[in-house]
């Protein structure tokens, strides 16, 4: 019996941290008997023929983003909905193929070592979705070997503001019904209420992705205690805003651009995107008052909507707070009303300002681009140099080692009995060889003398 801990988001919730730390520390990692996996999904556009389907491997070092297991993303059933609000109402499920050979492979892999890591922040889907197939396929593995998931969620308001700036900002729902979708997914008590009840064998953990109330302030660090059970996990770790998103104002901002001139599509995580974030990411945006208005305005709608679940997981987890959203008074009376938020989330520059921060930024963003590339070329030209340097190191240690196996070969035949015999044999017909031509030598110079 093995462990098994899958690592399943949510979205926006440390899983960029957690995936970095892994890979940066798989080899010490595998010294404690713990083997990350990494997940390829063989896909057709047909159905996949028997034998075919999720295939897990040990990461290697090297591969930046295996850790992140985005590829399992392939094996889902989306329910072809005709909107962003059905895509949330009936969430995507794993195909049965997939859920057959991951479940069987990642058995197998907890057969053989003591415990088995993947960390897959798609995952989340099929958790939030309750995703019977893949739950009840999970519930036989835990009746053989210990199934751990770990599932950070975040305070509804920033969980759903932060989703906004990475990706709802680039569909075509205004900001009050991309929210009001989005909610779908985010109510915690009951995913763990579901999960407890069709998956008991399972140990299903959310944690609070709150810095005051994660280990160490730090999700890597959060994780290598509660699910890898490392009180003092290796120091290689990183920042709690990985992959941060960009500042609320300038999403908005972009919201107005021309279709495809900084991505192609809602989920397109592309170059000019992560351009943007890397040129951004120290940037501090002095909060407005619509954006300070819009922040209350929504802490407000999930203290409403979501606490009362919340208060539920708190006493059931044993959290240490008072609330994970806070109450914020924003109103005068009644419900709280998301419609405000679609003029509070409109940019108020005018199409000639919006023009030349565009450019602005595909300036930018090209500069940049060179940069990068640059670095990267110098990177590889001094890498191969690097590479060449130590072959001709190893082969020259290789050859030293060589030069010294023969020298002890040597000696340790120069001390055997049979040598020294030998080499006393060698020495006396020398000997005798010297003596007889000195003896041949003085007979011809005598015989030379006597002559007449």
């Amino acid at each position: 019996m093995g462990t098994i801990v899958l690592h399943a988001g949510m979205g926006k919730a440390g899983s960029s941290s957690i995936q970095k730390w892994l890979g940066q520390n798989a080899d010490s990692l595998r010294g404690l008997g713990i083997c990350i996996l990494v997940a390829r999904v063989e896909t057709a556009d047909r159905e996949l023929p028997r034998g075919r389907g999720v295939v897990l491997t040990e990461y290697q070092r090297g591969d930046a983003s295996a850790t992140s297991n985005n590829e399992i993303a392939k094996a889902y059933q989306h329910p072809d909905p005709e909107s962003h609000e059905e895509l949330f109402a009936r969430p995507p499920t794993l195909r049965s193929w997939a859920v057959e050979s991951l479940l069987e492979q990642l058995d197998a892999a907890a057969t053989r070592n003591r415990v088995v890591v993947i960390s897959a922040e798609v995952l989340q889907h099929s958790f939030w979705g309750v995703d019977r197939g893949f739950l009840a396929g999970l519930e036989d593995l835990g009746c053989k070997h210990r199934v751990h998931v770990a599932y950070y969620v975040r305070p509804q308001h920033t969980a759903l503001e932060a989703s906004w700036r990475q990706w709802g900002f680039r569909s075509e729902l205004r900001p009050a019904r991309y929210i009001a979708a989005q909610s779908n997914q985010l109510h915690y008590f009951d995913t763990w209420t579901s999960i407890s009840q069709v998956a008991p064998s399972v140990s299903f953990e959310p944690r609070p992705f709150r810095s005051d109330l994660l280990d160490l302030g730090d999700p890597s660090a959060d994780f290598a205690r509660r699910f890898l059970g490392l009180l003092d996990p290796p120091s290689d770790t990183t920042p709690i805003w990985a992959n941060r998103g960009l500042p609320l104002e300038l999403v908005n901002a972009l919201r107005s651009a021309p279709p495809g001139r900084f991505w192609l599509s809602p989920v397109d995580s592309g170059r000019m995107l992560n351009s943007m974030k890397r040129l951004f990411v120290d940037l501090n945006v002095a909060e407005t008052e619509e954006t300070s208005m819009s922040r209350r305005l929504l802490q407000a709608h999930c203290h409403e909507t979501f606490e009362p679940g919340n208060s539920r997981l708190i006493e059931a987890m044993g959290w240490k707070t008072d609330a994970f959203v806070p109450d914020v008074s924003c109103r005068s009376g009644g419900r709280t009303d998301l419609d405000a938020l679609d003029g509070l989330w409109e940019s108020r520059a005018s199409g000639v300002e919006l023009e030349a921060l565009y450019s602005a930024l595909e300036h930018a963003i090209s500069s940049e681009s060179k940069v990068t590339q640059a670095e990267r070329t110098f990177g590889k030209t001094s890498g191969r140099a690097e590479r060449r340097k130590e072959s001709a190191q190893r082969r020259m240690e290789k050859a030293q080692r060589r030069c010294d196996e023969l020298k002890a070969e040597l000696a340790a035949v120069r001390s055997s009995w049979s040598f020294k015999l030998s080499d006393s044999a060698n020495r006396l017909i020398v000997a005798r060889a010297r003596a007889g031509a000195r003896a041949l030598r003085a007979s011809c110079g005598r015989a030379t003398r006597k002559q007449p």
